[in-house]
Formats: structure tokens, C-alpha cells, sequence
């Protein structure tokens, strides 16, 4: 069976859920892996942690006044449910980031 999933961080779940599962090849549907090099900074994933490819046609919820947006539609769900956690944990990851860059 194909299946395709929307970022690395939602075939890590897929796997966990499905132990048998066997993947050939991974790739973000509509882009080649040289196409996010030229592109401006995208938002980050809360739950995934990963970089949302296409943020006009994600899924988003607003919390506090900002917008955060979703890989796929199954963590708009998970955020809304805890909110600060995985805003926390997004934080957490900018910063090291922005750590990790500035040296």
C-alpha cells in the first residue's frame, strides 16, 4: 500500500502507529529537495516541529492573537487540545536555532 504523508515528523507517527509499515522513499509532494533553499522562511509546524511547505492552503489556529500554522490537519486538533505546550516547545527550537546559528 502507498502512502503519503505531508512532512518527516508525520511518518515518524505513521511508523509508530503502523510497526510494519516499509518506506521506499520520502519526498514533499510538489517540491524538489533545491526548491526550499531559494525560499523565504516558512512557518514552523508546533506540533511536528517541522517547516510547513505551503502556509495558504495550511490548516491554522489562532492563539493569543497569532496564527500557527499546521504540516497536515491532524495537529490543528492536538494544538487546540494544549495550546502552550507545543507552543513551548516551539520556542524552545527557535531558540536553539538561533544558538546554534550564531556561532
Amino acid at each position: 500500500m502507498l502512502r503519503f504523508v505531508c512532512a518527516l515528523g508525520c511518518l515518524l507517527s505513521l511508523s509508530l502507529v503502523s510497526p510494519g509499515l516499509t518506506v521506499e522513499a520520502f519526498a514533499v509532494s510538489g517540491q524538489s529537495p533545491a526548491a526550499g533553499a531559494a525560499s523565504a522562511e516558512k512557518p514552523i509546524c508546533p506540533v511536528m516541529l517541522e517547516e510547513v511547505e505551503d502556509p495558504s492552503d495550511a490548516a491554522y489556529s489562532a492563539y493569543q492573537g497569532k496564527r500557527y500554522y499546521f504540516c497536515c490537519p491532524a495537529c490543528k486538533p492536538k494544538f487546540d487540545k494544549n495550546p502552550r505546550k507545543y507552543i513551548r516547545a516551539l520556542k524552545n527550537k527557535q531558540a536553539q536555532a538561533k544558538r546554534t546559528s550564531s556561532r
